[in-house]
């Protein structure tokens, strides 16, 4: 193992949630400093959540797209995040490895039999000049949902990271860091207990902005914000035993910054490369189904009648802020178009409830404060009004087909994940309710299937909430 000091620039994002323009920038500052400082290592490391279901190109390739124009942007390794995994399965790491020419770092979220997902791996070796860095990837497991909803095993972090960073000192890593999706908190509680073993973990996942990093004992945190309005600095120095960091800041990726063409270029590649599959004809609307998150509307009962039959319920229930963005044209559907104005990550689910527990239900759905209410996952929509299948509100009371509804009777209810977990709010902890999920099916596939087999629509019977 060499003893050669070595200095290493590493410029880090994270969290760019789709946003393209600013991933051109960001890969126009990454190829400017690679040729100002041609005898310096340069490296690029991302932090995770490059996809974003409510952008175009990333919603209709799965996040493939977004990955592709990292790979363009000039990234040497990237760890997973949360928003084409939890969207669409440990599966779609594949395609994601497969398109992205780096590699992709998901340590401690494992398979059923403990093995790494097929297109990522768990830690990796970055040479830098003399330097030798071992990058080891973590991502969190949200509301335990990888282990609830696809298998998988989550492994302790702590223990993992020494065990990793030991087989990468074996391997020749003169040093080992941590590229980390787990947020800021989490990745605190990792310094604590990491002293000795990695001196520096790259954040993301809580979109901190941490222009100085923060220190917890001998570990520095970074963090670059979020959708590509910053990219981070670190200027290293490994001294033959150590690696020190000599410089920490954060730049803000202006509009002044010219996008690079690469990105451009490579969108058209995309564009290209879906346009024959987005173009193709699944269905016909009778009539032009219309859409508002204030209101009853005809999209929504679309979604929701196709919620119950394809899951067998005999309630479903759908907020409008979950499912659509924009209302469907009469005549021919094109995938596309319905990707389109159905961009949501939900998946299609089912759970048993009591009668009064669905009526708790419904009544949070169309309180005015919850209607209104743009939590952050649904980027900048309202969470609108919940829309039913098989029920309906008359004079104020709660029918389950033509009978009033049974506060004691177990109902079987269609939903998607945002109504029946209880991070979307209308579901209660405390009722102990176990939804099941169609997974990775998400709610645009779903009603693709159900267009598909319908081969026409007609619009769907109104007035479901008085």
């Amino acid at each position: 193992m060499t003893t050669l000091s070595q200095r290493v620039r590493i410029l880090h994002s994270n969290d760019i949630h789709g946003r393209i323009d600013g991933l051109a920038r960001i890969a126009t500052l990454v190829k400017q400093e690679r040729a100002a400082s041609p005898h310096l290592p340069i490296l690029y490391l991302d932090g995770g959540d490059i996809e974003e279901s409510s952008v175009r190109l990333s919603n209709l390739t799965r996040g493939t797209g977004m990955h592709r124009l990292l790979a363009a942007a000039g990234c040497d390794v990237a760890t997973i995040g949360n928003g084409g995994l939890l969207r669409y399965g440990y599966e779609i790491l594949k395609e994601y490895g497969e398109v992205s020419g780096f590699p992709q770092l998901l340590a401690n979220l494992r398979l059923p039999n403990g093995t790494v997902p097929e297109g990522v791996q768990a830690a990796t070796i970055l040479k830098a000049g003399v330097l030798h860095l071992g990058v080891i990837g973590l991502s969190e497991n949200m509301f335990n949902s990888y282990t609830k909803y696809f298998g998988m095993l989550e492994l302790s972090a702590v223990a993992l990271v020494r065990e990793l960073a030991e087989q990468l000192r074996e391997q020749g890593a003169n040093v080992v860091i941590l590229l980390s999706h787990m947020g800021l908190k989490n990745d605190r509680e990792l310094a604590s207990e990491l002293q000795g073993v990695v001196p520096l973990i790259i954040g993301a996942h809580t979109h901190d902005l941490l222009p100085e990093g923060e220190r917890v004992g001998e570990v520095l945190i970074v963090q670059a914000g979020c959708y590509a309005q910053h990219l981070g600095y670190l200027d290293l120095l490994w001294d033959g035993e150590r690696l020190s960091v000599e410089r920490v800041r954060v730049e803000p990726v202006s509009e002044e910054i010219p996008p690079a063409p690469e990105i451009e270029v490579e969108v058209k590649l995309i564009e290209e490369d879906i346009t024959h599959v987005f173009s193709e004809v699944i269905g016909e609307l009778m009539e032009a189904l219309d859409f508002s998150e204030e209101r009853e509307c005809s999209t929504v009962n679309l979604m929701a009648d196709m919620l119950r039959e394809r899951m067998g319920a005999e309630v479903a229930l759908i907020t409008s802020g979950a499912s659509f963005v924009e209302a469907l044209p009469s005549g021919p559907l094109t995938r596309g178009k319905l990707w389109e104005a159905c961009p949501s990550p939900g998946n299609p689910g089912v759970v048993e409830m009591t009668g009064a527990q669905l009526l708790a239900v419904i009544q949070r759905g169309l309180d005015p404060e919850m209607v209104a209410r743009r939590p952050r996952p649904l980027r900048g929509h309202a969470q609108g009004l919940l829309h039913l299948s098989g029920a309906s509100m008359r004079a104020g009371q709660l029918y389950v087909g033509d009978e009033l509804v049974d506060p004691e009777r177990i109902y079987r209810v269609a939903g998607s994940d945002w109504e029946l977990d209880s991070y979307g709010g209308y579901t209660d902890p405390a009722w102990g309710l176990n939804p099941t999920y169609d997974m990775p099916t998400i709610l645009s596939e779903a009603l693709e299937a159900y267009i598909t087999l319908q081969k026409s629509i007609s619009l769907p019977v109104m007035g479901r909430l008085g």
